[in-house]
């Protein structure tokens, strides 16, 4: 079975999300309004879709876009979406500068990226832990 991400439209002005290229990543979400992103606060912005389908064995992590974190300070809260989710896709931007920001309806103001779900293992508690490499050797264990 070919399975899809699929998406129900609640916006007329909705897109999918899309890869711009082949090799990509993640897909481009985008907005459906236009909003203010308060300085040093945040906004959740509208995409206007729901998730309809995750494929199966898959899981879905919010990501930022580079562009909007280098240029502009704006970063997307990083959510992840279980698979059996169905509903709002709605993006919560933070805006770490000392400037409003101003999304507009069709502004990609986040990606999508999917990832396989990993194998079930048993949770457990333990005595003794197993003999590691790295051992206990925590933060700037590895050098600078």
């Amino acid at each position: 079975m070919n399975e899809s991400l699929s998406f129900i439209k609640t916006h007329e002005l909705a897109k999918l999300p899309i890869k711009n290229n082949a090799t990509d990543s993640g897909y481009d979400v985008f907005c459906v309004e236009t909003k203010i992103v308060p300085a040093l606060q945040s906004a959740i912005v509208d995409v206007g879709l729901k998730f309809a389908h995750i494929p199966s064995g898959y899981w879905i992590k919010v990501e930022s876009r580079s562009g909007l974190g280098f240029k502009h300070g704006i970063m997307a809260h990083p959510g992840i979406i279980d698979n059996g989710y169905r509903g709002d896709a709605g993006i919560k931007l933070y805006n770490l500068t000392s400037r409003d920001y101003t999304v507009t309806a069709g502004d990609r103001i986040a990606q999508f990226v999917l990832y396989p779900l990993a194998p079930n293992y048993f949770v457990n508690f333990s005595d003794t832990a197993t003999e590691s490499n790295r051992g206990e050797s925590g933060f700037g264990s590895s050098g600078k």
